[in-house]
């Protein structure tokens, strides 16, 4: 983030009364505030201990769902690419959860609020502006407004700013077609307050409406239902409904050229005309996933499923907002090899959609189940050493990112202390791996049978709310006690599984012969130097997760005593690597040949990191590229910068020591 201070005063006059507010957005690491009244007021600068007066249940979010609980959200907004915002109002449905609430707070970041009305025209305040969590809207309540359970409502009017960080806007150029602008938006993990003011924390859900005016031709979609679309001049208006509450960073919008191709009974394809025959065939599996989820837990309960293939600077490989799941083109590798993810994201319509973390700290609630459940789709698509192998190459991951942040940060733990900390710095595959782990774990002591029940028996229970790590736990333990296992769990360290850093302090074993031949494969290349090959026939029979993990131990087994370039020449020569379409073989072929010193390769290096904006492979090759040549690695992502997500960007700019 940007730390030259950036001001904007605005002041805004009332249709009800001579008051206007007056209003000071900082992005630096002080705290503003103001206040509204007949007079302007100047911005003060506040200790760090303001904040938490907001943060008092959740650290990650100003706003107060304990004293006035948003329910619904309706906006109604004009997507206006010329100066890159979104403008018009959103309307906030709150029920008062006690007789003593004045005050409905939202949280929001970098939008421009013009004014705010109910039928009081109660004035509001904006509070104390923190460069991680943005600016608190304060709105009163009257005194005859006030009383447990008693319905509030008010209409803010905003609109988005280009440095609203969930919106990314592509010009023409940008896009696959090159003709016309294109919009979409990232609310995971904070975000959802940069494209409306709303109570941004997982711990509230929320039902929403929206009515979109865009360009025509263009087409608006959201993670909602489309209920219209209606040609008004040379604009287009199209209306959404989600009717099943959601936690705000589900919210998503896009804005393109955009066409469709069905690919199951209850799913599209959606992506720009140029690319959606290349979804189409990718994503063809998507309705087995779905099903397949549904045979180990319950009811698919999102009416349908559409995967938006998105442009190249999307920042994750895939983001399950509801019935749009977002991927990126990273997946399209002609063979369907990379579809594991869209089982990812689909495994999240039960595992973070339906049941939430209440807390971004406990995010490993979200993504260790969708990782189970993700490993038992495909097991149950192909075969039982799948899951077994992926459950090898995920605790690779996690062994990598734990030695990248260090084996005590306190951030390798399940339960990480974010207090004052952007979610999206403790991002890795902790969460995923680590609680997958511990999930495993915990299978292994119950059995295979009756833990798959009790996960059908979680997911019925919890579904709907954003719970704790202490409630999955006490539901396991009350459940398996029923069941007569209370000495079998007795064993579960849960404190040091939740809340110690680093690997898990009791593994689970994974074996599986596919993952041996991988791993053979490569350490006979590093044990020969190369001597006896002379065809590809063993390698052409991996799969691309045999392909990945050979790579993975070049990499891991060439740490001390490196390659020569006579070899991975040779292995280049016989296997075709830098000719590879696959994103993941690229990331890792990259990552071995930056590693040994083979110059050459950074000119592929720098084209892949400029051409795809996916975190997982942009942020380490950015980093290895930084340790052979600096001034190659600044410089590109200087140049290039713009390109990527602002997410993307700002992660970038920390590991290359610009920010």
């Amino acid at each position: 983030m940007n730390k030259q201070a950036r001001q904007q005063q605005t002041s805004i006059n009332s249709s009800s009364s001579s008051s206007y507010i007056s209003y000071y957005i900082y992005n630096n690491n002080t705290f503003t505030t103001t206040t509204t009244s007949s007079r302007r007021s100047s911005p003060t600068t506040l200790s760090s201990d303001q904040y938490l007066r907001y943060s008092k249940m959740d650290p990650s979010s100003l706003s107060n769902p304990q004293d006035a609980k948003v329910n619904s959200l309706h906006l109604v907004l004009d997507v206006e690419f010329a100066t890159s915002r979104l403008v018009g109002y959103v309307d906030v449905r709150s029920v008062l959860q006690s007789d003593s609430v004045s005050t409905l707070i939202l949280d929001s970041n970098n939008l421009e609020i013009s004014k705010v009305t109910d039928l009081e025209n109660n004035p509001i305040n904006l509070g104390a502006v923190h460069s991680i969590f943005g600016t608190p809207v304060e709105i009163e309540i009257a005194e005859g407004q006030r009383g447990k359970n008693k319905e509030f409502n008010a209409r803010v009017y905003y609109n988005t700013t280009p440095s609203s960080v969930a919106l990314q806007w592509l010009k023409p150029e940008q896009t696959a077609g090159k003709k016309h602008p294109y919009l979409f938006s990232q609310c995971q993990a904070i975000h959802a307050r940069s494209l409306v003011p709303c109570q941004d924390s997982p711990s509230n859900k929320v039902t929403y409406s929206a009515q979109i005016t865009v360009d025509s031709p263009l087409t608006a979609l959201m993670s909602a239902l489309s209920t219209g679309k209606k040609e008004n001049g040379d604009k287009t208006v199209f209306t959404f409904e989600q009717d099943i509450v959601i936690p705000t960073y589900l919210i998503a919008i896009v804005v393109g050229n955009l066409d469709s191709r069905k690919i199951g009974p209850r799913s599209h394809v959606w992506s720009e005309p140029e690319t959606v025959a290349a979804g189409e065939f990718e994503f063809a599996n998507t309705e087995k996933f779905i099903a397949a989820g549904e045979s180990i837990l319950t009811p698919y309960i999102w009416k349908k499923y559409d995967v938006l293939l998105l442009p190249p600077s999307f920042p994750y490989g895939g983001m399950e907002n509801p019935m749009l799941t977002f991927v990126t083109p990273t997946l399209i590798a002609g063979d369907r090899s990379l579809e594991n993810v869209v089982a990812h994201e689909i495994a999240h319509s039960w595992c973070g959609n339906l049941v939430t973390n209440k807390y971004w700290s406990e995010f490993f609630l979200n993504e260790s189940f969708t990782v189970l459940l993700e490993r038992k789709i495909i097991e149950r698509l192909t075969n039982n050493e799948m899951f077994q192998f992926e459950s090898i190459n995920g605790f690779k991951h996690l062994q990598d990112d734990i030695d990248t942040f260090g084996h005590d940060n306190p951030l390798t733990a399940l339960r990480p202390n974010l207090d004052g900390i952007d979610p999206d710095d403790a991002f890795s595959s902790v969460p995923y791996e680590k609680g997958f782990n511990l999930l495993c774990y915990l299978e292994t002591l119950v059995g295979v049978k009756d833990f798959e029940a009790w996960l059908k028996a979680y997911i019925t229970k919890f579904a709907y709310q954003s719970i704790t790590a202490q409630q999955m736990k006490d539901f396991f333990v009350e459940y398996f006690e029923q069941l007569g296992k209370k000495d079998a769990i007795a064993v579960v360290d849960w404190e040091t599984w939740f809340n110690a850093p680093g690997l898990p302090h009791t593994c689970c074993k994974f074996e599986s012969k596919l993952a041996d031949t991988a791993k053979e494969l490569a350490k006979k290349w590093i044990s020969t130097k190369g001597e006896g090959f002379n065809n590809d026939s063993e390698f052409k029979q991996f799969n691309s997760a045999q392909i990945i993990l050979f790579l993975d131990t070049l990499i891991t087994e060439t740490e001390k005593e490196k390659l020569s370039v006579d070899v991975l020449e040779k292995i280049d020569n016989l296997y075709k690597l830098s000719e590879t379409k696959n994103s993941e073989y690229k990331n890792k072929w990259y990552t071995l040949c930056l590693r040994h010193g083979i110059q050459k390769i950074e000119p592929l290096v720098v084209k892949f990191v400029t051409s795809q904006g996916r975190m997982k492979f942009t942020r380490p090759l950015y980093r290895e590229l930084f340790k052979v040549n600096k001034d190659l690695a600044q410089s590109t992502f200087k140049t290039h910068r713009h390109f990527y997500h602002s997410i993307c960007s700002k992660m970038v700019a920390k590991d290359l020591a610009l920010e």
